[in-house]
């Protein structure tokens, strides 16, 4: 009984280790070509560049012109959904990260002329004055930690851009890799043209989002320099409560260690 039951096992083991057919496999090379420009016409670009890719394979000359262009039409068009749909990147992205560099730029200019202020006060031995420090500190910290996340986000639409652009690349070489073989594929090199400067205002704005990214990274270098120096001349009372760690983890403390309080304990057990 023992051994029937483990040959039992064994034959449904062995039963779903079965390779699943390929659906692709037993199709010719124009049946694949009919099947991926059917997916390609109603929406289906993964199957359309799976079976157009294997109509490739069969190594049919009289398809790989036609086979090619809608290759180009495929990859463009999973750029396209990468970009939401669009045909370039979002000018809001860039335009949000140069504005927060602008502020902080402000920021740092504010918290500057604070610092002269209250160590002019001290040298005069005149008591400062320090509700616009504070408002000026404020600031300063809330542009730091705005700029600390939006960073990750930005590097993230690059790299989606970046994969726009070698999708787009593709496309352009399918299309002329169509017009190549059959010349009478005018349409092939139009599309050619045209994604090639669709290409170069995407690299542009990429090349543009990246420099923005780096600018901003050299900024929060100087905010926190210039934070942590208002921060000094600043008694604790009279600090905003943004001085101290947020309720994030990932949030910056900008007072020294001295000058910290101490976190609540969560969760601990009574003795």
């Amino acid at each position: 009984m023992r051994n029937l039951l483990a040959l039992l096992l064994l034959a449904a083991a062995a039963s779903g280790a079965e390779k699943v057919t390929d659906p692709l496999a037993g199709l010719d090379a124009r049946e694949l070509h009919n099947r991926g420009t059917q997916r390609l016409a109603e929406g289906d670009l993964a199957g359309a560049e799976e079976a157009l890719r294997a109509s490739l394979g069969r190594d049919v000359d009289s398809l790989r012109p036609p086979a090619l262009h809608n290759l180009g039409h495929v990859r463009f068009g999973k750029g396209k959904a990468g970009l939401g749909g669009r045909t370039s990147g979002d000018a809001t992205e860039l335009s949000i990260a140069r504005s927060y560099l602008e502020a902080a730029d402000a920021d740092i200019s504010d918290m500057k002329d604070q610092i002269e202020l209250l160590d002019k006060a001290k040298a005069e031995g005149r008591e400062p004055d320090y509700v616009p420090a504070t408002t000026a500190l404020g600031g300063g910290i809330n542009t730091y930690r705005t700029i600390k996340k939006l960073i990750p986000k930005e590097e993230a639409m690059v790299t989606k851009r970046a994969g726009v652009i070698a999708l787009w690349t593709r496309s352009v070489g399918d299309f002329r890799g169509a017009h190549e073989l059959d010349a009478a594929d005018a349409q092939g090199k139009a599309n050619a043209d045209a994604i090639e400067e669709l290409l170069r205002a995407l690299r542009r704005e990429t090349v543009a989002l990246e420099e923005a990214i780096e600018a901003q990274r050299k900024k929060l270098e100087e905010l926190r320099d210039v934070i942590r120096e208002l921060v000094k001349r600043i008694p604790d009372d009279k600090l905003p409560p943004e001085a101290e760690n947020g309720d994030e983890e990932e949030e910056e403390d900008f007072l020294p260690p001295e000058r910290r309080k101490p976190k609540p304990q969560i969760g601990r057990a009574h003795v």
